[in-house]
């Protein structure tokens, strides 16, 4: 397939782990300068090296928290400044902070729920996309979850975060088409990184000391409670195949793909 995506920009926030990483290296071996943003610098010079590896014509990685608009601004500067524009937009960062049932859960978890999953892609779409509009052309790829579509018990404020940025993406996709701009969103399932020991950074939810590593030993059965069934063989995806629908849906050969949520589960909402 010819993707056309050489020498474009990728803005890929939280580029430093699992699906972020798996998409930024997708990305790099099509020859695009890639940047990436996060919180770990040691493991953002690390991600960059690789991406360099695979292929990318260019790397920069930036330290952002993206739900701090003042940061996202400063992100979105120093990608420009370096490389004049942005191309690509993946709005990657998210994830829940806790599991718990809706009654019984904290409501300063559901502040930061809400900051990472809705906050974050509103606050990059809106700083990326003024350039976009004033070239005419553009791709922006959300990360939603499978959570966002048919909803997960535990996970209620982070579902709801998700469904959002699904609406969100049709709603953008109806305003900005005129202006060429494309926007879609991925829905994945149960991603796991493709290497666990690479591709974790100090703030992944697969990290040692993450969300997932004390829930799975604190509250084993709660943890296993959100797992899906696939009609597949393996039961979960990997984060280079989340890699491979963004640079399907950032490519010339999506050019005509707008609005869409393209899920990668396994096949888990017809099990």
């Amino acid at each position: 397939m010819r993707t056309g995506l050489d020498g474009r920009t990728v803005l890929v926030t939280g580029g430093n782990a699992n699906i972020g990483k798996g998409i930024a290296l997708a990305f790099a071996e099509e020859r695009t300068n890639v940047v990436v943003c996060g919180r770990d610098a040691a493991q953002g010079a690390r991600v960059c090296d690789e991406l360099r590896d695979r292929g990318a014509s260019d790397t920069l990685w930036h330290a952002a928290d993206v739900t701090d608009r003042a940061q996202v601004r400063a992100l979105v500067d120093a990608a420009r400044a370096r490389f004049g524009a942005i191309d690509v937009l993946v709005n990657n960062v998210g994830g829940n902070v806790g599991l718990d049932a809706f009654a019984d859960s904290d409501p300063a978890d559901w502040e930061r729920d809400i900051a990472l999953n809705m906050t974050s892609t509103l606050n990059c779409t809106h700083a990326v996309l003024p350039g976009l509009i004033a070239r005419g052309s553009g791709r922006v790829v959300n990360i939603g979850s499978v959570s966002g579509i048919v909803g997960d018990p535990l996970l209620a404020v982070y579902s709801a975060m998700k469904g959002a940025v699904h609406t969100f993406t049709k709603v953008l996709a109806k305003e900005v088409g005129r202006h060429g701009i494309t926007v879609n969103a991925i829905a994945p399932y149960g991603t796991l990184p493709d290497d666990p020991a690479r591709d974790v950074s100090s703030g992944s939810r697969w990290h040692p000391d993450g969300i997932f590593a004390r829930l799975s030993a604190t509250r084993p059965d709660a943890f296993h409670s959100i797992g899906r069934r696939t009609v597949l063989p393996r039961g979960t995806a990997l984060a280079s195949e989340i890699g491979a629908a963004a640079v399907y849906l950032a490519s010339d050969a999506a050019a005509f793909v707008t609005g869409q949520v393209l899920s990668v589960d396994g096949g888990t909402q017809i099990a």
